[in-house]
This record gives structure tokens, C-alpha cells and sequence, in this order.
């Protein structure tokens, strides 16, 4: 292997899903931020309601790429299933132009479904470029991450300017046409060297069907918020006790990797857990500072919570020239290692926003804290993508990307757990102390008790990937 690869140059195919990826993200994180308003300000639902329907979003967003690994895996090749993806997506925004509550709610499903079968399948893809062990593919990992945050950085800004000046769904054609041109920009640039997956044409319109259906059925809990609860339980419950019927199948080398990838997706649950605090805790922090006085901006709360992708973004290049170095001078931390590191970094985060409200110095506090969970995301991500890439068995690679993005979802649902849990004991124990200080002191030390957990098992989940 020559150590003077330019992990700049990566091969057209990688750009080609990376700018589908933009795209994709445009979508989910623009919808997502106008979300809440949109049922408040259009549809007169109340806020509880608003905020409810705001958190289904988002988990059903990383739970349903499961759904899209297996349909890869087992029925349609990750090629194809990209392509049905990414046309649910179009259909779904095209769908969110409609001011009518049921299509509304329809497009947000499809959207989702569609979401969900392009995210893991994109993801396989891109580790299929490199050979095994390649130096450049953790680098493309780490580039492919760049291009989830440009989307996430783009869409926000780029739905609240239309939702501000052209209406509010301008967002969403905005979306539908660049999805658009990236489906037919990887068309035309593919070439699928996948085995086709041999179904007759009833079976393929049977599972097209099924597909549609799916997307009918997950449209319900946001036309009918009741059962949004109950519902994302079924949905979670499910999907690992598929996992681990699926596990069975495979030899003892086998089993022992994914193993490891379903302990390194528990553990990266926490993470996301602590870094998701972004859009509670964090940001009601700031809104306080902001109503007080403390900070002098007119600007809204959330808007601080671009920082976050905006380092992503910056870091990027310092990470991918970083693990570059300490591969050429023999030093390679293991997917486990990286995990640790991202969650040490997420500690440090959090504990800047403790010091934060406690000094005048707020606005370097919120600063140093979104750039710590930013560096923490990125050291972590990209190994964890890897490790799926090189440890799933055939046949499991797609459904264990998944895996992964369901672990995320997880860690959405626990991170407004550990905000809540945070706030009551708060109120038991930092009495005499601002409240957010004993909130952010109570999630640094349930991250910093992970951490400890993940370093003794290091060694030994290291081991095992070998």
C-alpha cells in the first residue's frame, strides 16, 4: 500500500452518492426544522402535540433504515432499493405541498420510508468502492459525513428562508428537485456490478405494494398522535429481536463480529444521547441566557444550534489528514477506541456548558461545548461506518448499517429521557445552583460513567474484531 494516497481523490462513484447525500439530508433536516411550527401555525395543533410529533419524526428517521437494509439485503440489492428510496422521497415532498392534514402526514411517512431505504443502502455503497483495508475508505466515510452535515447545515437555513419569504412549501420543492437530479446523476454514473436479486415481476409489484403500505401505516401515528408511544416500542422491539434470529445463522466468527457491532452500536447510543441534548436542554439554556440578557443577540435560540454542523464541517478535513498520519506511522485505534475517545470529547462538551452557566463567559462556553460533541461525532462515525462495512457477513451488510442508525434513534428517544431525568434531579440536588448547571453536571457524569464502562471493555471488543 503507498502512503502518499491523496485522501482528497476519491473515486467518482463515492461523489456521486455523497451528493445524493446532501440531498437527502437537505430534506430530513429541513422538514425537521419547521416541523413543530408547521402543525402549530397550520394545522392548530397544540404544542405538546407539536413537539410529540416532532420527536416521532426523528426516530422513526433513524429506525426505518432497518427496514431498508433488510429489503437491500434480502429482496431488491442495494442498487435498486437506493432507487426506490430516493423516488419515495420526491413523492413524499411532492406530497408535503399539500395543505391537506391526512397528505400531509402521508408525504412526512413516504418521505421517511424513502428516507430510510436510500440512508443504509448509500452508506453500503460507499464502503463497496474500497478493498479491504484500503486507507481511503475510512477517509470517504469521514468525507461522506462532511456531505450529511453540508445538507444539515443547507436545509435548515434554506426551509426558513422559504418558509419566511416564499412560503412555507417552497421547502419542500427545493428538496424534491435536487433529489431529483441526484437520481438521475447516479444512473447515469453507476455501474452495478451487483448480483441481481432474482424475483419474478408479481413478487417485485407485491413487495412495491407492500412498500406503499408501509408508508400508509407509519402516516397514521402523525394524523393520530395518541399512538405515537406505543407505536415506536413495536417498531424498536421488532427490529432487535430480528437482529438477534438473524445472528444464529451465521458461523462463530460471524456471531462474534456482529457482536461486536451491536456492543458498539449500544454503546454509541449514549453518545447520541449526551451530543442530541443539542436540541433540549442546550438550546433552552441558551434561550434563557438569551431572555435574560446574558447574550446580546435578537436572533432565536435554535439558531445557535447550527454550530454544531458548521464544526462538522470544519473538522472534517483535520480528522481524515489525522487518522491518515497515525496510519502511515503504524497506529490505528479500533472502532471501540474511537467510541471511547468521541464520548470522552462529548463529556468535555457538556461540561462546557456547565462551566458556561456559571460565567459571563456563555457565549465561548456554547462555542467550546458544540465544538467538542462535533469532534466527538466525527472521531466516532466513521470508524463505527467502517467497522460495519468490514465486519458484517454477507448478506447482513445493509441490515447492520441499519443497525446502527436504529442505535441513533435509541439514543434520540433516550436523550429527551435523560433531559427530563436531568431536570428532576436537578430540582432534588443543585438547589442552590442555576438549574442548568446541575442539569449539564448530571449528563457529563451519566456520559463520563459510559465511558468508564466502554474503556474496561475496549480490550477485549478489540480483540474480538479480529
Amino acid at each position: 500500500m503507498h502512503l502518499n494516497i491523496n485522501l482528497f481523490r476519491q473515486p467518482k462513484q463515492f461523489w456521486v452518492l455523497a451528493f445524493g447525500e446532501i440531498w437527502n439530508t437537505f430534506s430530513y433536516y429541513g422538514t425537521q426544522t419547521i416541523l413543530a411550527l408547521y402543525f402549530i401555525h397550520v394545522f392548530h395543533f397544540t404544542r405538546s402535540e407539536s413537539y410529540l410529533l416532532y420527536g416521532a419524526y426523528a426516530a422513526f428517521a433513524y429506525s426505518l433504515p432497518l427496514l431498508g437494509g433488510i429489503v437491500a439485503d434480502r429482496w431488491l440489492g442495494s442498487r435498486n432499493t437506493l432507487f426506490l428510496g430516493a423516488a419515495l422521497n420526491i413523492g413524499g415532498n411532492l406530497l408535503l405541498m399539500s395543505f391537506g392534514h391526512y397528505w400531509f402526514c402521508l408525504g412526512l411517512a413516504t418521505s421517511l420510508v424513502g428516507s430510510g431505504l436510500y440512508k443504509s443502502t448509500s452508506t453500503h455503497l460507499v464502503g463497496t468502492l474500497y478493498p479491504e483495508g484500503d486507507i481511503k475508505k475510512e477517509a470517504a466515510f469521514t468525507w461522506l459525513y462532511l456531505a450529511v452535515n453540508v445538507g444539515g447545515t443547507l436545509g435548515p437555513l434554506a426551509y426558513g428562508f422559504a418558509a419566511y419569504s416564499l412560503g412555507w412549501n417552497f421547502g419542500f420543492l427545493f428538496s424534491a428537485l435536487g433529489i431529483l437530479i441526484s437520481l438521475l446523476w447516479f444512473l447515469y454514473n453507476w455501474n452495478n456490478n451487483e448480483i441481481p436479486k432474482l424475483l419474478s415481476v408479481p413478487r417485485k409489484i407485491f413487495l412495491y405494494v407492500l412498500v406503499l403500505l408501509v408508508c400508509v401505516f407509519f402516516s397514521i401515528p402523525f394524523y393520530i398522535p395518541k399512538i405515537i408511544n406505543p407505536l415506536i416500542f413495536i417498531v424498536f422491539i421488532a427490529g432487535i429481536i430480528y437482529l438477534l434470529s438473524m445472528i444464529t445463522r451465521y458461523t462463530l466468527e460471524e456471531r462474534r463480529h456482529l457482536w461486536v457491532l451491536l456492543l458498539i452500536g449500544f454503546f454509541g447510543m449514549f453518545y447520541f444521547a449526551a451530543s442530541l441534548q443539542i436540541g433540549t436542554t442546550i438550546t433552552l439554556f441558551i434561550q434563557d441566557a438569551i431572555q435574560k440578557g446574558l447574550i446580546k443577540t435578537q436572533l432565536p435560540a435554535s439558531t445557535f444550534s447550527t454550530l454544531y454542523p458548521l464544526f462538522v464541517l470544519l473538522l472534517a478535513p483535520f480528522f481524515t489528514y489525522l487518522w491518515h498520519r497515525l496510519k502511515t506511522k503504524g497506529i490505528t485505534p479500533s472502532a471501540p477506541a474511537k467510541l471511547a475517545l468521541g464520548m470522552i470529547l462529548a463529556t468535555i462538551g457538556i461540561s462546557a456548558f456547565a462551566c458556561a452557566s456559571l460565567t459571563k463567559f456563555i457565549i465561548l462556553g456554547i462555542i467550546i461545548g458544540n465544538l467538542m460533541l462535533s469532534a466527538g461525532e466525527l472521531v466516532l462515525t466513521p470508524a463505527v461506518y467502517t467497522a460495519v462495512s468490514n465486519l458484517s457477513p454477507p448478506g447482513m451488510k445493509n441490515t447492520m448499517m441499519g443497525c446502527w442508525l436504529l442505535f441513533i434513534a435509541l439514543g434520540s428517544y433516550l436523550s429527551s429521557v435523560l433531559a427530563s431525568a436531568a431536570q428532576q434531579i436537578t430540582r432534588i440536588t443543585f438547589f442552590s445552583q442555576p438549574a442548568h448547571f446541575g442539569e449539564f453536571v448530571f449528563i457529563a457524569v451519566f456520559t463520563l460513567s459510559v465511558v468508564l464502562v466502554l474503556s474496561l471493555l475496549t480490550p477485549r471488543l478489540s480483540k474480538m474484531m479480529l
